[in-house]
């Protein structure tokens, strides 16, 4: 297994990817976000492949901040093949996304995870890898 930059003709299992996370996108949209993610230093699109197949997936974009030195990282979205879940892909994932946050001049790492019972087991994990809830989120669509 390795893990490396997504890129546009990885669009096909990335949206299946994100499909098992609860976010269904057409190939095309997804191939068109990775080349944004691409183009802009500041973020990355991470997979886990064994051969040709893609495993597992993780996004993520760092913002400079105001009040304080370095920047705050999001990892968007985590997703490993059902599958293969529970064999060390999600905690490699992370690993490559806490490394590529670093790069980018992160100094903080977070990650948001919906607050519904699916995602229980995705909190647990989080916990595991030293997360910890710290804030409440709000957000307005524009």
């Amino acid at each position: 297994m390795r893990i490396r930059t997504a890129i546009p003709a990885d669009a096909e299992p990335v949206a299946a990817l994100l499909a098992e996370l609860g976010y269904p996108s057409a190939p095309d949209a997804i191939a068109a976000r990775l080349a944004g993610m691409a183009a802009d230093s500041a973020s990355c699109a991470l997979v886990a492949e064994e051969g040709v197949e893609l495993l597992g997936l993780a996004s993520l974009t760092v913002m400079p901040l105001l009040h304080e030195d370095g920047g705050w990282a999001r990892i968007s979205a985590l997703v490993v093949a059902e599958e293969r879940r529970r064999g060390g892909l999600g905690r490699a994932l992370v690993a490559a996304a806490e490394d590529a946050a670093r790069a980018r001049g992160g100094r903080w790492v977070e990650v948001t995870s919906g607050d519904r019972p699916d995602r229980e087991a995705a909190h647990r994990f989080y916990t595991a890898l030293g997360y910890e809830q710290v804030s409440r989120r709000f957000r307005k669509a524009l």
